[in-house]
């Protein structure tokens, strides 16, 4: 399902295909990532090394965390219905990760 109005033809389970995550990280969560597949109602994505992934919790919630629908004990939330955007830090995780569409070097 594509967005009509932000998703052109690279767009893919209602979120863009490509996503960048910045910021000082611990663990370092950041590089590209790609939507890969569909969760709990909404696309997620998974970043180029297969280390870490940004998923919908189902009910009001982004996660950024190193398995695939388990926060686990550092990870990333970001209360919003959009994927973009700033996530604050939980548990042992250090620093605010930020999500942008596309790329970066």
């Amino acid at each position: 399902m594509q967005h009509p109005v932000r998703c052109g033809p690279f767009c893919s389970w209602g979120i863009a295909y490509r996503h960048n995550v910045t910021g000082t990280l611990s663990p370092d969560a950041t590089c590209n990532y790609t939507t890969e597949g569909w969760l709990n109602g909404k696309g997620y994505c998974k970043r180029a090394d297969g280390n870490f992934y940004i998923w919908w919790d189902g009910s009001d919630t982004w996660i950024l965390s190193a398995e695939l629908g388990v926060t686990g004990t550092d990870y990333w939330k970001r209360t919003d219905p959009s994927i973009l955007g700033t996530y604050t830090p939980q548990g042992a995780a250090t620093g605010d990760a930020t999500v942008a569409e596309g790329t970066h070097p």
